[in-house]
């Protein structure tokens, strides 16, 4: 009896230890979706962009935003720190940055994750079209992206209609 009990605890211990090598594997190689949020506006890209680029005073805009700091100007390989309510401060490093276009940050996050914000602004028939598109990748993205999602689903909706509220008034 004691074989067998012995057999069968080591058949879970293999089967949960292939479960976390496949969900790392996965997470390493892949992008999930967190959320995304699409607004139109008939804001012009530079009203918007202005807003994106004024990284410390993104608070007017973003309730759940503690401080906002850049380390340098608004472009590619900059890096900040942001803290949201509640949260620990997190480094950014832009990845991305096409003036009146787009650009990505990338947050770094527990168990070696990532989390890219895509932001985008794109022409539409009576306007444009801002776009935030979230992200997770990294060994514990499968456990991440929930987590995250469940964070961002509240707060972040209503903060980017208040960019486009904001760069509709400018």
């Amino acid at each position: 009896m004691k074989k067998r009990t012995a057999k069968t605890g080591l058949v879970v211990v293999v089967v949960l230890v292939a479960v976390a090598v496949s969900g790392a594997i996965v997470g390493t190689t892949t992008s999930i979706a967190v959320i995304e949020v699409k607004r139109e506006t008939t804001a012009t890209r530079e009203q918007i962009w202005e807003l994106w680029a004024d990284v410390p005073n993104r608070t007017r805009w973003d309730r759940d935003l503690e401080y906002a700091k850049l380390d340098g100007s608004f472009r590619t390989g900059s890096t900040g720190e942001v803290k949201l309510r509640g949260q620990p401060p997190r480094k950014y490093l832009i990845i991305h940055c096409e003036p009146l276009e787009g650009y990505t940050d990338r947050f770094f996050l527990p168990f070696y994750g990532k989390m890219d914000w895509h932001h985008t602004i794109k022409e539409t028939g009576g306007g444009r079209e801002v776009a935030f598109r979230i992200e997770v990748s990294g060994p514990a993205a499968l456990i991440l992206a929930p987590i995250m999602r469940n964070i961002l689903r509240d707060g972040l909706p209503p903060s980017v209609d208040k960019l486009v509220s904001l760069a509709e008034e400018a």
